[in-house]
């Protein structure tokens, strides 16, 4: 188990290491992302309270503004979110491509001759691009549903 936990491991750091800045810059989207979807309720609180109180209508207003502004701003964090989130797929699914490629080229023909172009095609990218569209959404879906980011 330990050993299966090392390559996968090391296949993050391989392919997802030349992007740590990304990483970190979609980390942190993501958890702005949780964090603006907390505070939107905490406003429609505040104004129904105001309201309920007969609170003056610049401070309704003020809190409608801003929770304008704080859904505005939630859309375009998801915007870049999901945007980023499918750079860093494409740039690490692209190298995995080359590399499978690349050893394809390497095996010897009888390699090549008991399987069709067409097979070794799909192993290489459709496969490959299978597995780029579940680690693209695999993370903004695990931490924005899960039990912090449920909240939206």
């Amino acid at each position: 188990m330990k050993t299966l936990l090392r390559q996968y491991r090391n296949l993050f750091v391989e392919y997802l290491g030349p992007q740590w800045p990304s990483v970190l810059l979609l980390a942190l989207l993501i958890f702005g992302h949780i964090g603006l979807q907390l505070v939107n309720p905490q406003l429609v609180r505040a104004f129904i309270d105001k309201a309920g109180e007969g609170g003056a209508l610049e401070e309704l207003t003020v809190t409608a503004l801003l929770f304008l502004g704080v859904a505005v701003a939630d859309q375009a964090v998801s915007l870049l979110t999901a945007y980023l989130g499918q750079s860093v797929a494409w740039t690490a699914t692209n190298a995995l491509r080359l590399d499978l490629a690349l050893h394809c080229l390497r095996l010897d023909m009888s390699f090549h001759k008991a399987r069709t172009p067409g097979e070794l095609i799909e192993r290489v990218d459709g496969d490959v691009t299978d597995l780029r569209n579940f680690f693209s959404q695999m993370v903004i879906r695990l931490l924005g549903n899960g039990p912090v980011g449920g909240a939206g």
